[in-house]
């Protein structure tokens, strides 16, 4: 599951028989999905991903509207980063060379990070470099960086049309 398998789905309560709001962004802990931001009537509010029920092709399945956290908004803890915040964040490995800026994240159906794609910048798309790396390989997620092992970058260079 790729983050655009989630964000700009509508979120539909089943005890309520309603649309609740739509995935404006996801929130991460680490690297692992931690909770979803809706945007809705009420504003933004937080969504679990615990709380989830059903990633459906149409629209994304929860128990209750009561499962959003209307009071919060996106307020994000210091430990959390949004998605728009980590496809900032370049990523250097540990023999100190700048690999890039996260491109994509896929999670398995837990939320739990699988690999990071890493894109080096290229004009319009053309010349740029994409690059696989497995979540054991990813070192830390910090405020300004993502830190990987360079052993997992050999080989896994490909140029992206």
């Amino acid at each position: 599951m790729r983050y655009k398998d989630l964000v700009g789905k509508s979120v539909v309560s089943m005890a309520d028989g309603a649309v609740i709001g739509e995935v404006k962004d996801l929130v991460f802990r680490s690297l692992d999905l931690d909770a979803l931001i809706v945007h809705g009537d009420r504003g933004d509010g937080l969504l679990p991903f615990t709380s989830l029920g059903t990633n459906g092709p149409d629209a994304i399945t929860i128990e209750s509207y009561t499962l959003v956290d209307w009071n919060k908004g996106p307020t994000l803890g210091p430990e959390t980063s949004d998605l728009h915040h980590l496809r900032k964040l370049q990523v250097v490995d540990d023999t100190g060379k700048m690999l890039g800026h996260l491109h994509e994240i896929t999670m398995n159906a837990n939320g739990h990070l699988e690999d990071i794609s890493v894109r080096t910048e290229g004009v319009f798309g053309i010349g740029a470099h994409e690059t696989v790396i497995s979540r054991s390989h990813v070192r830390a997620v910090g405020p300004d960086l993502i830190t990987v092992e360079a052993e997992a970058i050999i080989g896994h260079d490909h140029a992206t049309k």
